[in-house]
């Protein structure tokens, strides 16, 4: 199961003390000896010439019947030395060490240790297995894992067995480093690799560890890592921690696939009961008021409807992962109900017994606004636009607030902002003009009065430059100022486009109709 590589790769001592098999330990003196490599181990009760001691030996001297202020310690010593010994460690020792002692360690370089134990033979069989028979306690280490993996059911479960096998905490983390599930951990920068990887610097503040990649779909690149990081560097225990990890992480992804399953599927069936609720589809009021009932839904009162869409570098998947983060965030803001998943967005609303006041709708955008806002604080690549709609009572108000709320989101993602929230009340003219920038005749004209333009614009500079210029109220200084280039460029681009065009734009009403004939471009831009 092992490379070769990492069965025979030798332990010092420094590392067979992190590895915590000699129990409380503590170095004495001589630690520039502690990077010694450890070939076997060998319990004395008395160390030495005459004591046959082989290169790279540790010495385990029982200590418990040396008298106080002996030189026995000092005998060993020259002893361990003199036979290249890897260290001394003294057990049960009567007495502290005297200065003499200590000089004579550090002199020869030679690592003193004293530990305490009930039972040196067993710690120091537990040493030797760890030295010398590395595979016996891996294939052990294997054996629990696998036989309580038949057992575990969720991804805590298959957390806290790692954890108990490896002696370690281990976590589950995404790409940005955030704990998914288990402990809390800081991982450094560049170790989620898609490899499984090892390293003395995987913890937030230098801490030796080991990361594994999780597959939850073969062949996409890896979103989650499991994560453990180290008390000391143990590089003989990372081959086999990240082996055990390897194996832990296909359970995990299995659990995160059967999880995803379950949520698409829940998923699917509130956006059908969405469908009913806005479409008044095939069900009765009725039927649909039961089926709301049981998912936990209620339209009762005066409902207040909301939706957020959103855009750039999202699927559906990742509306799918961020549901219970939006729904936490909004609960914090105070914006408690129902939030169901649509492909592009979500959908949700309010309820309240009475009618709310006037002063709730910008309250209550405000909220939205703020919700969404941290929801994509963190990912710049990403646009969400959200509405609200009036509230209206009972099942045909939710009905229709649903409805304002969509054309409120749809309208607020034509500002051009990367995150944007509008109460319906709020868009006036725009309301009003909507019905008529979603028809299919508007849509034609603007298709055929832009042809020109874009038949000779196939970056969209001249088209972002107009938008810009009508935006900034027809000044070439603001609009260069917005697109970052010279007012000379703005003007001579601005002739360009009343050439292809053949509009004026210093005449108001040209200037107007362009207006008009831009929003519906950048709303349909925005729509696709």
């Amino acid at each position: 199961m092992l490379q070769s590589s990492e069965q025979a790769r030798p332990l010092t001592l420094r590392q067979l003390l992190a590895a915590g098999v000699l129990g409380e330990s503590h170095v004495v003196a001589g630690a520039k000896g502690l990077d010694s490599v450890v070939a076997d181990i060998a319990v004395t009760e008395r160390c030495d010439r005459t004591t046959p001691i082989s290169s790279g030996l540790l010495v385990v001297l029982d200590a418990s019947s040396l008298a106080p202020n002996s030189y026995a310690l000092d005998i060993a010593l020259r002893a361990v030395r003199d036979g290249s010994g890897a260290g001394l460690v003294a057990v049960n020792a009567v007495a502290a060490p005297g200065l003499a002692t200590r000089r004579l360690a550090d002199r020869f370089s030679t690592a003193l240790v004293e530990v305490s134990t009930p039972d040196v033979l067993s710690m120091a069989a537990a040493a030797r297995e760890l030295l010398l028979q590395p595979t016996v306690r891996q294939a052990a280490m294997v054996s629990k894992l696998l036989h309580g993996l038949m057992g575990t059911k969720t991804v805590p479960d298959t957390l806290a067995l790692v954890t108990d096998v490896l002696g370690r905490p281990c976590s589950l983390v995404e790409a940005t480093g955030a704990v998914v599930a288990g402990p809390d951990v800081a991982v450094e920068a560049g170790a989620l690799r898609q490899s499984a990887f090892s390293s003395p610097r995987v913890g937030g503040e230098g801490a030796a560890g080991m990361t594994c990649p999780v597959i939850v779909v073969p062949g996409e690149p890896a979103r989650f890592w499991l994560v453990c990081v180290l008390d000391a560097a143990d590089e003989a225990f990372m081959g086999t921690g990240l082996e055990l990890m390897g194996v832990a992480s296909w359970a995990v992804g299995a659990y995160l696939v059967r999880d995803r399953l379950v949520m698409e599927r829940d998923a699917r069936h509130r956006l059908a009961l969405l469908n009913e609720i806005v479409g008044g589809g095939e069900l009765p009021d009725e039927t649909v008021l039961a089926q709301m009932a049981t998912a936990g839904w209620s339209a009762a009162g005066w409902v207040t409807a909301f939706h957020v869409e959103v855009s750039g570098a999202v699927d559906a998947a990742w509306v799918l992962v961020n549901t219970d983060t939006l729904g936490e965030l909004l609960s914090a803001c105070g914006i408690d109900g129902p939030l169901i998943e649509r492909t592009d967005g979500w959908s949700g609303w309010v309820s309240a017994r009475a009618e709310p006041p006037v002063e709730e709708y910008r309250a209550m955008t405000r909220r939205l606004r703020d919700a969404v806002t941290q929801l994509t604080d963190e990912t710049a690549d990403v646009m969400a636009h959200g509405g609200v709609g009036r509230p209206a009572a009972g099942l045909p108000g939710l009905r229709a607030s649903l409805t304002d709320a969509r054309q409120a989101a749809t309208l607020a993602g034509a500002g051009g902002r990367r995150v944007a929230v509008r109460h319906i009340d709020e868009l006036g003219i725009q309301r009003i003009m909507l019905g008529w920038y979603g028809s299919a005749d508007f849509g034609r004209v603007v298709d055929a009065f832009l042809a020109p333009l874009e038949a000779t614009d196939a970056d969209e500079t001249l088209l972002r430059t107009l938008e810009a210029y009508l935006d900034c109220q027809s000044s070439a200084t603001n609009t260069a100022a917005m697109l970052g280039v010279h007012r000379n460029t703005v003007m001579k681009r601005i002739d360009r486009i009343s050439e292809a065009l053949h509009v004026n734009l210093a005449d108001p009403d040209q200037r107007l109709a362009l207006q008009l004939v831009m929003r519906k471009h950048r709303l349909d831009r925005t729509q696709q």
